[in-house]
């Protein structure tokens, strides 16, 4: 996660208790850049988590937390938790002062050193947040990202750091909980000694996978996947921890509103499907909405299609594609299902018969030639395919042919109608 040169200055950075916070975060923004600090971030917070920093190297860490993100005066920024979790559990009078202070975006003295501000603390009484208010800054953090599973325990961290044969060794325990005087005795933790490997969560499942979005809410494009560590890896969704229905509804909702799927999600939506035909009813896709999807995505209407041909309600399907006028991709999901399909002869008649109306009434020239074409290469593929019968054409087919300037297919389907005719004769 970071490297040896990283874990060094970070080291630097946080270790000097008689820098200023000012000085503290300059040094972080010159050593690392902004695509580069929120996975320190992170770094941080497992270090902060396991207990490994004394007081000053905590301090300097929770500032360079804040500074991080002062700009955005947000508390929904995504190292929130931390510093809410960490004001809960800990002891230490003037640690909880500083972390009041920032969880309310307002920071000490850039000026004093951590060492002054240390000092500062020694007399101040306790440090408190109404347990209110602090349910009212969970509330702020949660309501502006995903809903996340087990707040406070943030994921399964690896073990850091295996001191037990170092000769100034210490108790670490995974809570903030030691008084003042042990925090400050405690040894600075030399980060720069770390293995790279320590900070590497490959192999470290976390356990806060965030809900896929509800049938209320779309997705977040612009909004960054800041809360998983597993930044070498697309963000996943796990389907399992939300309603089937509500997660098919959002991912059919996508292609609708001109966003596109992947194919992980497209082949969610086709087993989904298989697996319940009736599900489409539960959430409310009604048969105008899967017509509206083959303008959208042809290729994942088709599935759809295929996935209902075997089930109830089925025709409810089809006789859309009697009502509606017809387009490109419209004739290509009924000829792909007709390929594949037996369907009723008389649905195929009737869908002639209203492709043909199409073709009669079309008032633009241009769609008018180019519907003719089409419908005819549509015929003939049917034909040539054994998929229906001459008896299945409707006599509407006259008005294609009754064109002064036919093109090339419709003289060929012509011409194929009137062989298999005299070859009946």
């Amino acid at each position: 996660m970071l490297s040896q040169t990283e874990l060094t200055n970070l080291n630097e950075i946080i270790s000097d208790d008689s820098k200023t916070f000012e000085s503290i975060a300059d040094s972080f923004q010159k050593s690392f850049t902004k695509l580069d600090q929120f996975k320190v971030g992170l770094g941080l917070w497992i270090m902060i988590k396991e207990n490994l920093l004394n007081l000053s190297q905590r301090l300097a860490a929770f500032y360079i937390i804040y500074d991080m993100y002062k700009q955005e005066d947000s508390q929904t920024t995504p190292f929130v938790p931390l510093l809410l979790e960490c004001f809960e559990k800990s002891t230490i009078n003037i640690e909880k002062k500083m972390l009041k202070d920032l969880i309310g975006f307002n920071s000490p003295s850039p000026k004093i050193t951590i060492r002054e501000y240390i000092e500062s603390g020694k007399n101040i009484g306790n440090i408190e947040i109404s347990e209110k208010e602090m349910e009212q800054h969970w509330r702020m953090h949660a309501s502006n990202k995903d809903r996340c599973i087990q707040e406070n325990n943030d994921w399964i961290s690896p073990v850091l750091y295996d001191n037990t044969d170092n000769e100034n060794s210490h108790n670490l325990n995974n809570d903030v909980t030691q008084n003042e005087k042990s925090q400050e005795n405690m040894p600075v933790f030399d980060i720069s000694k770390m293995s790279p490997e320590e900070l590497n969560f490959d192999s470290f499942e976390p356990n806060f996978l965030t809900y896929y979005p509800n049938s209320n809410q779309q997705f977040y494009n612009d909004e960054p996947m800041w809360i998983l560590p597993t930044l070498k890896y697309d963000f996943i969704w796990d389907f399992t921890m939300a309603p089937i229905q509500d997660t098919l509804s959002n991912l059919l909702n996508k292609p609708l509103k001109n966003k596109p799927l992947n194919e992980e999600q497209s082949n969610f939506i086709i087993e989904t499907i298989e697996e319940n035909p009736n599900i489409l009813k539960e959430i409310g896709f009604k048969p105008d909405n899967l017509f509206e999807l083959i303008e959208k995505n042809e290729s994942l209407a088709t599935d759809i299609f295929f996935k209902l041909s075997n089930h109830t309600g089925f025709e409810d399907y089809l006789t859309l594609f009697l009502e509606k006028n017809w387009s490109v991709n419209s004739l290509k999901v009924v000829n792909k299902l007709i390929q594949k399909i037996e369907f009723p002869a008389q649905f195929i008649t009737s869908y002639l018969k209203h492709i043909l109306k199409n073709f009669e009434s079309e008032p633009k020239k241009d769609q008018k030639v180019r519907l003719g074409r089409l419908i005819s290469f549509f015929i003939l593929n049917l034909l040539d395919h054994e998929h229906i019968s001459i008896n299945m054409i409707p006599p509407s087919i006259n008005s294609l042919f009754n064109e002064k300037n036919k093109d090339k297919d419709i003289l060929k389907l012509q011409e194929k109608i009137n062989t298999i005719k005299n070859l009946k004769q």
